[in-house]
């Protein structure tokens, strides 16, 4: 096994120095010249950072030069932040604050992300003049020599339920672990063509650049507005003869109905997280794609990936999806609301360990404290779990379903129930597209926000079919499209601040 994730890059940068590694509509990216620069990098870097120290890099998310600027900070011993420079200057003076970076490495937009702040004190470089450092070999052997598997290689942040944005910490041993695991369960190999769509600042991106480089395989970017065009992005699709596809639901639902029938021959893996997928566009896709094996993974930032499997050809259209059987590496327990073991087959909270589990949040103990439990059931042995939050339950032959999340448990008119039944009726109703459900606590309303031909008579008519009476939305808002975050999850913050608090 690997010591460092480099050492994917260097074997395959040693073997196929010539093949392309990134590219997208403008240039490419071999893996020698991958190489070349996050060395360079790193060589830069040395001088502004400590050791096991930690870099913002505040670079266009859709940019090929984010993938040597994070090698780059690994060379140079460090972690790296990928941080979004649209995002709103409040929220990243928030994380910087939190975070306090030894450096921020930026481009042009990072650069005018900044300067709408005043807090930032430490040195701030250029990736343009960083990728020009010549290399000192010597110096990043020292570096190397000094490092160990469980240093940190990243720190990815996410919304934190407060509100208040965590930072989760990986380290090279979970990068290694977790390539190893996903090219092995989706049997990727050098001839599959990855087709990127996630920002590199989201964790779903790392499908797109770890597994790839460890097998010497090609990754297309695809362009940034390429959803907004979804005839355009089939016709990118074929013109690069893309193979694997990772998108949010709201991604795959957002260009179904563009594409042509057979229209995407070579696609070989579509894969869904982030959101439940609704059963009609699925399988819209799989006649798009009809020799495409569709795969639906469960996961989160602090456990990439837990459970994964390949959909099967049809269901009902209220049917949840399963999300496929636990990786073999994976253990999930099943808890009750006093924290007991219960069994996985009527289920509860899950509790996740992998090898690949998030170290803690960066500078926050308490919160690190709260979410990760070392043997939670007093075994007597190590063994580290994350809290995830999730409902879950297995099925008699081993595949997971997600059930919803514990908070969404709410009290509407003296009943208790859970917002994702009320959203899995809404999945079966003919004409319904995309949508969700939410709760306003303070007044107890119950809000239906939806997309689709469907009229609000015929989505209530839908839903009494199907629901208690006391699980009916009170507020119902039809939208032609739905907000969504820059990682494409539908916005739920948005709709509350745009619409809940109006009416």
């Amino acid at each position: 096994m690997n010591g460092n994730i480099l050492e994917d890059l260097e074997r395959t940068a040693a073997r196929v120095p010539e093949r392309v590694a990134f590219l997208d509509d403008q240039t490419a990216l071999t893996f020698a010249q991958l190489h070349h620069q996050a060395r360079a990098v790193g060589s830069c870097l040395m001088d502004v950072m400590p050791p096991r120290g930690v870099a913002a890099v505040l670079m266009d998310g859709r940019s090929m030069t984010c993938v040597p600027a994070f090698l780059g900070v690994a060379y140079a011993g460090g972690a790296y932040v990928p941080l979004d420079p649209a995002m709103p200057a409040e929220r990243l003076a928030v994380i910087l604050e939190r975070m306090r970076p030894d450096c921020v490495l930026t481009d042009d937009k990072g650069r005018r992300a900044l300067s709408a702040l005043t807090s930032v004190t430490a040195p701030v470089v250029d990736f343009a003049d960083a990728e020009e450092t010549a290399v000192r070999s010597e110096a990043l052997a020292a570096i190397r020599a000094r490092s160990g598997m469980f240093d940190p290689l990243s720190i990815l942040y996410t919304s934190g339920s407060t509100g208040i944005p965590k930072g989760s910490i990986q380290s090279h041993a979970s990068y290694i672990h977790y390539t190893e695991a996903t090219i092995e369960v989706y049997g990727f190999d050098e001839g599959t063509v990855f087709g990127n769509q996630s920002p590199f600042f989201y964790a779903n991106s790392i499908i797109d650049i770890y597994p790839p480089i460890a097998l010497g395989a090609t990754v297309y970017l695809l362009p940034a507005n390429a959803l907004a065009f979804p005839r355009r992005f089939g016709q990118c699709l074929r013109e690069r003869h893309v193979t694997e596809l990772t998108m949010t639901p709201s991604s795959f639902i957002a260009v179904s109905e563009a594409l042509e029938e057979g229209s995407l021959p070579e696609l070989t893996h579509g894969i869904m997280s982030g959101e439940m997928m609704p059963w009609a566009p699925l399988k819209k896709w799989m006649r798009v794609a009809p020799n495409a094996g569709f795969y639906n993974f469960y996961g989160s930032t602090e456990a990439f990936s837990v459970a994964v499997g390949r959909v099967r050809d049809h269901y009902e259209d209220s049917e949840l999806l399963t999300v496929g059987k636990p990786f073999r590496q994976a253990h999930i327990l099943f808890t009750d609301e006093e924290g007991r073991e219960v069994d996985p087959l009527n289920g509860g909270e899950m509790l996740v360990s992998n090898p690949w589990l998030s170290s803690g949040y960066h500078r926050d103990p308490e919160r690190t404290e709260a979410a990760f439990a070392l043997d939670p059931m007093q075994r007597g042995y190590f063994e580290r779990f994350y809290r995830t939050g999730d409902i879950g339950r297995l099925t008699p032959d081993g595949e997971l379903l997600v059930l919803g999340r514990r908070d969404a448990q709410v009290k509407h008119h003296g009943y208790r129930m859970e917002l994702g039944e009320v959203e899995l009726a809404l999945r079966g109703i003919p004409g319904w597209r995309d949508g969700c459900v939410l709760f306003d606590q303070p007044t107890g309303r119950l809000f239906c926000f939806w997309t689709g031909g469907l009229t609000e008579k015929e989505l209530l008519a839908g839903l009494k079919k199907k629901l208690q009476r006391y699980m009916l939305p009170d507020v119902c808002i039809h939208l032609d499209e739905l907000p969504h975050t820059a990682t494409m999850k539908i916005d739920r913050v948005a709709l509350r601040k745009g619409y809940m608090e109006m009416n």
